[in-house]
């Protein structure tokens, strides 16, 4: 499982804080800044380091990645750049040449949730909380509002799975993740933090790569979308979800490839409805 699903498996934990808060959508999220560029210093099974491009109060965002790994006496290279906008996720491999491009998730969300009703909205409002304490129960991990000043920013801590993440409050942008699962340990965190205006070059897709469409990943991410919408507004959904057994951790059994792409679409989806900064 990827580093990226990792990071979103975590950020469950953090569903009460942005759909509890009132907010006209749980994907309306509060940035402290209107732009911003963090970068970030990467060490453990990667080094390297990251910059993480922000502007329109997080609807867009630009992931710059470099890094290398070094393992069984081989050493590559890791360069990549991943775009977010309201309407597409961009994934390039620059060592590669390669891209590929997704319907952002949080559109099909966006689009379950403007069907519901007001009383549905209110449901999934009350479910919220009560779920989000029984994922973090179910996956054995905890997590703690305004737990530490990071950079002056209050962040919540997120705990699940041998991974540790640092959010700034209410939003989905870390600024420090720990993680170690099975013999694997990484640290990504925030060296700085500039509010200032973000340079739209950074925003622009590398020239020289077409990125491909996966159509049976926009259908998986409409049908997931759909899915989680309906479980939220379920009023028996928080009671069925404390009763439910331990979900499996990483480790116990291989997931089948189909298996793990549906894992890693499930989270994407799960991503918005704790604050993933890519509003709609």
């Amino acid at each position: 499982m990827g580093r990226k699903c990792l990071i979103a498996i975590v950020l469950i934990l953090l569903l009460p804080v942005a759909v509890v808060a009132g907010k006209k959508s749980p994907w309306e999220v509060e940035l402290p800044f209107n732009s911003a560029t963090i970068h970030y210093t990467i060490s453990g099974i990667e080094n390297g380091s990251e910059v993480k491009y922000i502007r329109d109060f997080g609807r867009e965002v630009a992931t710059y990645h470099t890094t290398k790994t070094s393992m069984m006496g081989m050493t590559m290279v890791n360069e990549t750049v991943e775009i977010d906008t309201p309407d597409w996720q961009y994934q390039f491999d620059l060592s590669k040449g390669t891209g590929t491009k997704n319907v952002n998730p949080q559109k099909y969300m966006v689009e379950e949730y403007n069907k519901l009703s007001e009383a549905e909205r209110k449901q999934i409002e009350e479910n919220a909380e009560k779920m989000g304490a029984s994922v973090a129960d179910g996956f054995g991990g905890s997590v703690q509002k305004n737990a530490e000043k990071i950079l002056g920013y209050s962040c919540d801590r997120a705990e699940i799975m041998g991974t540790v993440a640092y959010n700034i409050h209410g939003t989905g942008i870390p600024l420090r993740v720990q993680s170690s699962m099975m013999g694997m340990s990484m640290k990504i965190e925030a060296t700085a933090v500039d509010e200032g205006q973000a340079a739209a070059k950074f925003f622009q897709l590398p020239e020289g790569i077409e990125p491909q469409l996966d159509p049976q990943s926009d259908a998986m991410a409409r049908e997931i979308a759909r899915q989680t919408i309906a479980m939220l507004k379920d009023p028996e959904s928080a009671k069925n979800m404390g009763g439910a057994q331990k979900m499996q951790m990483p480790g116990q059994q291989q997931l089948a490839p189909e298996e793990q792409e549906q894992m890693e679409q499930a989270m994407e989806m799960l991503k918005g409805m704790f604050g993933n900064p890519n509003q709609q």
